[in-house]
């Protein structure tokens, strides 16, 4: 039970992080459980010189479990570590890689310059649901024909699990169609649907993923693309599209946080959508989009 209290992505997080304590430990001849805070603390200062603090931190939750599991006594609770944790925070920083949100002009250049292949049709699908439901690039991927609903004036997704829903309940995200077909989610994926029945109509089934890899031949296989995968999606046609900056699987969910704040539409509204549990972290995704319309001292002059 306690396994499945977490997603597959942070068990695997904490396996290759416990795997790497255990090892640097055996390497040097000390005891990974119970460990000395002065253990801890020389592992982070080594490894502070090839991660990044906020890794760290994960590292030292790891450690941490282990250890209240074992029933032993905790390093990561002592002053000594703490201390040095929060001096490799104060000297290195704890800003994060954030991806680039892909704003809806980019959006728009990249789909115009997919190609009218399987693959390309695929993609249409996955960039326009990705970025108008401000999916994960996990929950792009899990997505499967049975989940997807037409309701009047679009499409329900029903996402079963999610980074914020592992127990199942389910979260659903509506795709609205839009005024242009070929900038439309609803019409991609219909499209992408009329496409892959042709090769089968298992391939269209309730339980069959939407989003499938392509062969070399542009034929569909059944194997569901990956996070990685979608993430790779998005990178690969944005460049291929010409443009500057470089995106990432997260680009998506982000760029239509931000392209909603710029038009004004409500907090409430836009967590409605992506799920956000709190508007602090929807102000992490929004950065300075509407920041002057947010401003505390906007009208108080004159």
């Amino acid at each position: 039970m306690r396994d499945a209290s977490a997603s597959e992505n942070t068990r695997r997080a904490y396996l290759s992080d416990w795997r790497r304590w255990d090892t640097w430990c055996a390497e040097r001849g000390y005891a990974s459980v119970p460990a000395h805070p002065d253990t801890v603390c020389a592992y982070l200062a080594d490894q502070a010189e090839r991660v990044k603090v906020s890794t760290l931190a994960r590292h030292l939750a790891t450690i941490s479990k282990a250890h209240q599991v074992a029933g032993v006594a905790n390093p990561c609770q002592s002053v000594a570590v703490r201390d040095t944790l929060r001096g490799l925070r104060r000297t290195r920083g704890t800003a994060r890689s954030e991806a680039a949100a892909l704003v809806a002009p980019d959006l728009r250049a990249t789909l115009d310059a997919l190609p009218d292949t399987l693959a390309g049709v695929r993609d249409r699908a996955l960039l326009l649901a990705g970025w108008c439901g401000g999916l994960r690039r996990s929950e792009v991927a899990g997505i499967t024909w049975g989940d997807l609903a037409h309701v009047a004036g679009g499409v329900v997704v029903t996402l079963t699990r999610s980074k914020t829903d592992q127990v199942g309940a389910g979260r659903q995200v509506p795709l609205p169609r839009q005024g242009v077909a070929t900038w439309c989610p609803v019409a991609a994926l219909d499209a992408l649907r009329e496409r892959m029945a042709r090769h089968g109509a298992e391939l269209v089934a309730d339980s069959a993923p939407v989003f499938v890899a392509v062969s070399r031949w542009d034929s569909p296989t059944r194997r569901a693309l990956s996070g990685a995968a979608v993430a790779g999606v998005v990178t690969r046609r944005t460049a291929e599209a010409g443009l500057a900056t470089r995106y990432r699987g997260h680009s998506l969910r982000k760029g239509l946080v931000v392209a909603a704040s710029e038009a004004g539409v409500a907090d409430s509204a836009i967590m409605a959508t992506t799920g956000h549990r709190s508007v602090a972290m929807l102000r992490q995704y929004q950065g300075q989009a509407d920041l002057m319309s947010r401003a505390a001292s906007k009208g108080l002059v004159g």
